[in-house]
């Protein structure tokens, strides 16, 4: 089985100074592709209106954890999928993100399109993968997941991720969880 992995890295502002990290050749590979006569299909949509419209039978979800849009994070991927010449505005060249603004970034609307999503998935597994400095608690994700049948999760630590020297972090861990549900 081949597996592609893409390090994701965030693209939301330019730096006065290149990093170290950013001075290094990029080395793009080809990922390794199993061709078989299984049909595949990929989409680009609202996950919680896909989600009503197919089945399978594993769900694995990794949402924003925050209130920091992806769009934002994540424009110069955007432009390259989309290979397009968007208009762009502000410091940071950001393109006009406006109708993919994610309710996930809501502290207002991250259960209920939590419960939505969780509610219509026709699958047999869901996972879920969000650490503990997320908008729902774990109890949240619990409550929400424990609808659909038997729920779990496992848990690991990291080094906190501090993105600049001169803001306050309230922990030098975080707890990353990897929730799952077998559906009834």
């Amino acid at each position: 089985m081949s597996l592609f992995v893409w390090e994701t890295k965030v693209y939301g502002s330019y730096l006065k100074k290149l990093k170290i990290t950013a001075q290094k050749n990029i080395v793009l590979k080809p990922a390794e592709l199993i061709v078989n006569d299984t049909d595949h299909k990929v989409f680009n949509e609202d996950t919680n209106r896909l989600i009503q419209k197919i089945k399978g039978d594993i769900l694995y979800l990794d949402p924003p954890y925050n209130q920091r849009q992806y769009a934002t994070n994540y424009h110069l991927l955007e432009t390259i999928a989309k290979y397009d010449n968007p208009k762009i505005h502000g410091k940071t060249g950001l393109r006009n993100y406006d109708n993919q603004k994610s309710a996930y970034c809501s502290r207002t609307k991250v259960k209920s399109a939590f419960k939505n999503l969780i509610t219509n998935a026709k699958v047999k597994y869901i996972f879920l993968s969000y650490n503990n400095e997320g908008l729902m608690t774990a109890g949240d994700i619990k409550e929400i997941m424990s609808l659909r049948g038997k729920y779990g999760y496992f848990t690991k630590a990291y080094g906190r991720f501090k993105a600049d020297k001169n803001r306050d972090y309230g922990a030098d861990r975080t707890t990353e969880y990897l929730h799952y549900v077998i559906c009834d």
